[in-house]
């Protein structure tokens, strides 16, 4: 539902023993030669470290070459940690025209998202573009970008999740072979499996299908992909489902008993795994108490806005809040953190991990440019508490969005009332933005690697 997307709104116990024994008498040795396949399932899940992986594998539900472990979190061990960072349709493609005639500039996103996030979705929309998403994944798996895909499915549609399954039965087939990409890049067949996070199954669809019609989406993805078996093996029970929902406030899902009985709002899926909500702190033309890039506006009156607004939306009370799915706005009526982790207590959804949606994008003719304060009180606020991911929405190709890659690429033009077709910002301003935006990413993408999960990435040298 992207498309419609509204703005506004276990090895044995004895055998286990013994390879740890062997693991630490290798330690104890420093023995040099690797010690573990760094291309197959994990075998200590409760180490992070092992000094037996070469250097940039990761170990999590499996071995990744990845910033971060690809693994199921608890929601004691996400507070104060937001390992996955990524930007939210970074591809570019057009329907009528072969995937690959993109290449260049999808190996040039790719390339410049790495250098602050941990993940790289990627959006296998048709069968046909299988084999330029797998070189696509072979130069996010040289980054070492764990990998999010982007698979739809409908009740009553035909052929499940037929693009990941026709992808993940390529790549198992070749999973000893050493896939080249055109630049050069290589990884086996079994390393790109290993590097995929999770595949994002739909979106803002709990009014339409119902709690039962999103635990039948997130079923049939674990009967035909998750645990589809291969050569007597479940390569794939590593990867997650997502599903992102609709605002707690302006949308229908329930955080207690009482949203349901009362305000008729419906429980999240029980299967669910990352799980999880966009809300946007947009500055509109029309409503933004001012444009937060205008004359005589100093960063602090922005940041007393962002304040107020994330107080609401995105902070993690350390003593809880009543929520209540009213309509009288309040943190306990809008704060999306804790309605979430209410939800899940909810719906007993025992593995579910808490994925967010936050905006670094403008709309054109409708509101001002995001200023940078904004997405660094998302990311802080989320860190705080159990959330595991931040997607930026948007990476700048949707509709009348100017994300990312505007910031970027110094090109965002300056909406305001008196100009909603929009003007150019001085170079000035378009170097400072640029800048503000890359050192905004960095401190994130740098907090999360060499402080959170700095024990496996050395700052001496990426690898």
């Amino acid at each position: 539902m992207d498309e419609k997307r509204c703005f506004f709104s276990t090895i044995a116990q004895p055998l286990q023993a013994i390879l740890t024994i062997l693991v630490l008498v290798g330690i104890l040795l420093q023995a040099t030669s690797v010690t573990a396949d760094e291309s197959g399932p994990a075998r200590l899940d409760s180490v992070q470290d092992r000094s037996d992986l070469r250097p940039g594998y990761v170990q999590g539900d499996v071995v990744s070459y990845s910033y971060v472990p690809n693994k199921r979190w608890t929601r004691r061990q996400a507070c104060g940690i937001l390992p996955y960072l990524c930007e939210y349709g970074l591809q570019k493609h057009q329907d009528d025209i072969p995937l690959r005639t993109y290449h260049q500039e999808n190996i040039r996103r790719i390339d410049m998202v790495s250098r602050w996030s941990t993940a790289v979705m990627l959006y296998p929309r048709r069968r046909s573009y299988r084999d330029e998403i797998i070189n696509l994944m072979i130069r996010c798996f040289k980054n070492r970008q764990l990998i999010i895909l982007r698979v739809y499915w409908s009740p009553g549609e035909p052929d499940p999740y037929s693009q990941a399954v026709d992808l993940l039965q390529t790549l198992w087939a070749k999973r000893n072979k050493v896939l080249t990409s055109p630049e050069g890049d290589r990884a086996t067949g079994r390393q790109l499996i290993n590097n995929i996070l999770m595949i994002k199954l739909g979106d803002e669809g709990l009014g339409a299908f119902g709690t039962e019609g999103l635990e039948m989406i997130h079923k049939k993805f674990y009967d035909t992909v998750k645990y589809r078996v291969m050569d007597g093996k479940k390569p794939f029970a590593h990867i997650k489902a997502w599903y992102n929902m609709i605002g707690y406030w302006n949308g229908c899902y329930a955080a207690t008993q009482k949203d349901v009985d009362i305000h008729k709002h419906r429980k999240i899926p029980s299967n669910a795994e990352f799980i999880g909500t966009d809300v946007y702190q947009w500055w509109g033309l029309k409503w933004a108490p001012f444009d937060p890039y205008g004359p005589g506006i100093t960063r602090g009156q922005v940041q007393r806005v962002v304040n107020h607004w994330h107080r609401y939306f995105t902070k993690y009370y350390v003593d809880g809040l009543k929520m209540e799915a009213n309509k009288i706005p309040s943190p306990e009526s809008q704060n999306e953190t804790h309605a979430m982790m209410g939800a899940i207590d909810l719906a007993n959804a025992r593995n579910a991990m808490m994925f967010f949606i936050g905006v670094s994008a403008q709309i054109k003719g409708v509101t001002y440019t995001t200023p940078i304060e904004t997405m660094d009180a998302y990311y802080d606020n989320l860190k705080a508490g159990p959330w595991v991911g931040l997607s930026w929405w948007h990476f700048g190709d949707f509709t009348d969005t100017e994300g990312t890659i505007h910031y970027v690429d110094k090109d965002p033009r300056h909406y305001t009332p008196a100009h909603p077709e929009g003007t150019a910002y001085p170079q000035q301003k378009l170097d400072k933005l640029h800048e503000e935006f890359i050192a905004s990413r960095m401190r994130m993408f740098e907090d999360v690697v060499y402080n959170q999960f700095g024990r496996l990435n050395p700052k001496d040298g990426r690898f």
